[in-house]
């Protein structure tokens, strides 16, 4: 069996790569609070210690299983909100911390936990932002957030190396990709993210990637047997 795990797989690129992999013959399990379809486990990761018993329950039934070939995709994230993080409400900042930060940690954990010792292919692929490279103003906790993750990532793969079953783990930034995120992005305020009409003038030049395209660029990235730790622009897969 060939399995395809992924948070935030209801819409956007999340979507895009469900849709990619059930073509390819991938059983699949999304992990959201909104997906619907009968692959579709109700996870809350802005619920870290709920998940955790969700998460361990749903990869303990699939490990249970053989397994030919098995992927987790780190994709839910969440930007807003944003501006100066000193105004917000504490439960707003913890929120996008446990979504972004804490929660991605406790879903590769409970992914390692339960496949360590499958002897087969195993990756996870962590979908980044070109936030973990360099600070936006108003965006200093997706920002934190997106970096922690990637720094994790490169750790995990330097902790797998001597395993008898590693786990491949490396980071994808997918680029600009026209999705709700974006959307939420041109509404915000201009007081909050000062940058607000570059996103708007993304959208109107036609510059954001469709998420089925971006979603296919991730599959060649992934076929092309990416190095532990590595970090990977779609922008060098497609036009």
């Amino acid at each position: 069996m060939k399995r395809m795990i992924i948070s935030g797989g209801s819409r956007g690129l999340g979507a895009a790569l469900v849709d990619e992999y059930r073509r390819a013959g991938y059983e699949i399990t999304d992990l959201s609070r909104s997906g619907r379809s009968g692959d579709s486990v109700q996870v809350d990761l802005a619920q870290p210690k709920a998940a955790q018993q969700i998460l361990d329950d749903e990869f303990g039934r699939i490990a249970a299983d053989p397994c030919e070939h098995v992927l987790l995709f780190n994709n839910a994230g969440d930007v807003m909100p944003v501006g100066q993080v000193a105004d917000k409400a504490v439960d707003t900042v913890l929120g996008n911390v446990n979504v972004n930060f804490v929660g991605a940690i406790v879903l590769l954990r409970a992914f390692m936990l339960a496949f360590q010792a499958k002897n087969c292919p195993k990756a996870i692929v962590n979908i980044s932002s070109g936030a973990a490279l360099s600070g936006v103003e108003g965006w200093s906790l997706y920002c934190a957030a997106k970096a922690g993750i990637e720094h994790f990532i490169r750790t995990i793969a330097l902790e797998q190396a001597n395993n008898p079953f590693p786990i491949n783990a490396f980071n994808i930034s997918p680029g600009l990709i026209d999705t709700g995120m974006q959307a939420s992005i041109r509404s915000a305020a201009q007081t909050d993210f000062p940058r607000v009409q570059d996103f708007v003038g993304f959208k109107a030049e036609g510059a954001l990637r469709s998420p089925a395209l971006v979603a296919g660029a991730v599959v060649a990235i992934l076929a092309s047997d990416p190095a532990p730790g590595s970090r990977h622009e779609v922008a060098d897969y497609v036009p």
